[in-house]
């Protein structure tokens, strides 16, 4: 007997219905939920992203090659998340066995369409079908592994984790779908008592049956309870995507794509640009450009940035984390206050949203950026607010009375022109 089981298997047509009717809905929430992000990254000033989609195949290619080799490498093969000992590896377990779990239901959906349109057209039999139940099952336990990895940090709270009360409402959810989807399998494989590869295919849900000791008719009855919840499960997990931290998984590959390759540099100001807005650097939230506003959703709070900082580490009062952080919660109050007509409530990004003590105390050493999993560029932000700061007469204390020096003397010591050299005198350098 060739190995397969049916797609529906055990579930009349109104439920299979109305299993269409719920992911439409859960769907249609989840679009809402990103469409609202999107209008406030539209706060912030264009970056021409349609110019990338226009022109011949080869130039469109040339435009956004770069982006999808940085997708593929830093968020498909996870190589920005390396180097954090078992959380790396609970991410990638994570990681890998939603992907498979996410690309296997999709396969299986595929199959079902094709196997109505023409039943020569289904594939999901035979040696297919043995190599997509085992490997589904083994990676589904590597889901389960990285989400009890991720419930023991969140009882253990490390200081540089952000923590919010939906953390707690995504990881049990991760934990119950994965649970109810190994249940189903074993209640199935119960009414169903397939034999050989046909049953082994599946060696979890197959140990889990054994647990079980049901009839045929308990076990179909179960198999329908259980289906429903793991359904519901999988729907509210999709609709509460871009509502919880794992909008992530949208705005972070979108980020990396549109990310500079190299990051912590400053873009330069031309007299034109100055001449035309009045301003040198971001006054508020709408002064950063759209890419950069997405790239504070693509933050997961994971903390790296904080832990590496070496100003935070010397208790001055700067996180890397927070500023970014802090730059999301103007970018949510300027678009409410903006929604409600209120312009004179947009929040001041100065003093309102950062203090000048915060943005003095980065040393520029782009450790920030260079850790963040999702290319947030931390240093960007900060040295861009720094120049707004300098142009508004904003710098005091050394820095200020250097700079004085340089535009007046040639250096930062004071010294005459003829004299400026004169430090090196006492240097003997090796011959």
């Amino acid at each position: 007997m060739t190995p397969t089981r049916e797609t529906f298997g055990n579930i009349p047509l109104s439920s299979q219905l109305a299993f269409y009717a719920l992911a439409a809905a859960s769907m249609a929430v989840f679009a809402w939920g990103v469409y609202r992000r999107w209008k406030l990254w539209r706060l912030g000033t264009s970056i021409n992203a349609r110019d990338l989609i226009t022109g011949s195949l080869a130039a469109v290619w040339q435009k956004v090659r770069g982006g999808a080799k940085r997708v593929a490498i830093d968020a498909g093969a996870q190589q920005r998340v390396r180097g954090h000992g078992l959380g790396t590896v609970a991410h990638v377990s994570l990681y890998v066995g939603f992907m498979a779990l996410f690309v296997g239901t999709v396969l299986l959906e595929t199959d079902n369409v094709l196997s109505h349109l023409w039943h020569g057209l289904k594939f999901h039999q035979g040696a297919y079908y043995v190599a997509y139940e085992f490997t589904l099952d083994v990676l589904g336990l590597l889901f389960l592994l990285g989400t009890l990895f991720f419930l023991g940090r969140r009882l253990v709270k490390p200081p540089a984790l952000g923590h919010r009360a939906t953390d707690w409402y995504v990881l049990l959810g991760f934990l119950a779908i994965g649970v109810t989807g190994y249940l189903v399998e074993a209640l199935r494989i119960l009414w169903q008592q397939p034999t050989g590869l046909g049953a082994h295919c599946s060696p979890v849900g197959l140990w889990l049956a054994g647990w079980l000791h049901l009839g045929e008719a308990e076990a179909r009855h179960s198999h329908f309870l259980v289906w429903w919840i793991h359904s519901f499960l999988v729907f509210a997990f999709i609709a509460s995507i871009p509502f919880t931290r794992l909008f992530h998984f949208i705005a972070g590959p979108m980020h990396i794509f549109l990310a500079k390759n190299v990051l912590g540099v400053m873009p330069p100001v031309t007299m034109e640009e100055v001449e035309a807005t009045g301003r040198v650097g971001p006054a508020d939230i709408r002064h950063f450009s759209q890419q950069q506003l997405l790239s504070l959703d693509a933050c997961m709070e994971c903390g790296r940035c904080e832990e590496v900082c070496p100003a935070f580490a010397t208790a001055k009062p700067l996180s890397p984390k927070r500023v970014v952080q802090d730059l999301k919660g103007a970018m949510e109050k300027t678009a409410a206050a903006l929604a409600a007509g209120k312009e004179s409530e947009v929040p001041a990004l100065h003093e309102a949203t950062i203090a000048a003590e915060t943005l003095w105390s980065c040393t520029a050493c782009n450790a920030c950026v260079n850790t963040c999993p999702v290319r947030v560029d931390q240093l960007t932000f900060i040295l861009t607010l720094r120049r707004h700061l300098v142009a508004e007469g904003g710098l005091s204390g050394t820095a200020a009375t250097a700079l004085r020096r340089m535009q007046s003397n040639g250096n930062p010591w004071g010294l005459p022109a003829t004299e400026r050299t004169a430090w090196t005198d006492a240097l003997k350098p090796k011959s």
